[in-house]
């Protein structure tokens, strides 16, 4: 197993990111029974859920931590846990979602539509008088 392996909490066979859930718990007490697991493997009590494909974007994963801030957690390990298994696919030089966003951002454009294309159509972009996009 090496560093960047996750582990799902219920099955503890090694998940990908891809195929992974943060799910928890949100009720009267607060915020409790963080677990990370495999979509098919996903606590069926769980009030909340994440998909990790969406946590490993820098933003969305500071989203998701500062969320948490403030909220009564009786047992927060679970979470720490889980903050510190995802940490290294967010800071991934070679991160696939933050490199098709730094793509996507330096020809202004969305993440996954060549440049020059539109997103809903795959037609070419329309150019306003000036030439430009």
């Amino acid at each position: 197993m090496s560093e960047y392996d996750l582990v799902c909490d219920v099955c503890a066979i090694t998940v990908e990111p891809r195929d992974a859930v943060v799910t928890w718990v949100t009720d009267g007490s607060g915020e409790h029974d963080f677990t990370l697991a495999h979509i098919a493997c996903a606590p069926p009590g769980a009030t909340q859920r994440t998909e990790v494909k969406l946590l490993v974007a820098p933003n969305a994963y500071l989203a998701f931590v500062t969320e948490r801030f403030g909220k009564a957690n009786p047992g927060p390990e679970p979470l720490r846990t889980i903050v510190w298994a995802l940490a290294p696919f967010v800071m991934r030089h070679d991160n696939a979602a933050e490199m098709d966003s730094i793509r996507a951002a330096s020809f202004g454009a969305e993440p996954g539509v060549k440049p020059g294309l539109t997103a809903a159509a795959g037609a070419p972009a329309k150019r306003d008088e000036d030439g430009g996009k």
